[in-house]
Formats: structure tokens, C-alpha cells, sequence
């Protein structure tokens, strides 16, 4: 008798917020096991991939930055150029 093993459906990391600068994105996600994660789209942390240590560059540093004045505020900060 063959035992079949249903697939789970692959879900998706939620968004929390997307932090654009001139030339990069970073993207905070929380995951499935309620934990915090920063991506972003340089060619430094693309590199560190599988590396030991947490993934970071200069770019998250900013984004999270702006994302603890945006929470100590409650302001969302405007990008700039964007601003009329």
C-alpha cells in the first residue's frame, strides 16, 4: 500500500514594509515562524547568502533607521524627490 503525503502549499513571507533608495530596495518580511527578516537587493548581501553571520549591508543599516524613526514617530517618512 502506497502512503501519499499531501504537499503543503508554499506560502509567502508577509510583508511588513519596503524601504526604497536611488539605486536599492529593502524589504522587511516577517516569516512563517513570526520572525523578522531583511532582504535587499545588492550585490554585497546577495554574496553572503549562505554565510554564518545575520545578513547585512549598508542599505538595511538605513532602512532600519528610518523604519525605528517611523515607529518612534508614527510618521511615515517621505522619499526624497518624491515630495511636491
Amino acid at each position: 500500500m502506497a502512503i501519499r503525503f499531501r504537499r503543503r502549499p508554499d506560502t509567502q513571507n508577509e510583508v511588513l514594509g519596503t524601504y526604497s533608495f536611488p539605486s536599492r530596495t529593502v524589504q522587511v518580511l516577517k516569516t512563517q515562524d513570526d520572525r523578522i527578516l531583511w532582504t535587499c537587493d545588492c550585490d554585497k548581501f546577495r554574496r553572503r547568502e549562505n554565510a554564518r553571520e545575520p545578513l547585512w549591508c549598508k542599505h538595511i543599516a538605513k532602512a532600519a533607521a528610518r523604519r525605528s524613526l517611523e515607529r518612534l514617530t508614527r510618521r511615515v517618512s517621505v522619499a526624497r524627490g518624491l515630495e511636491r
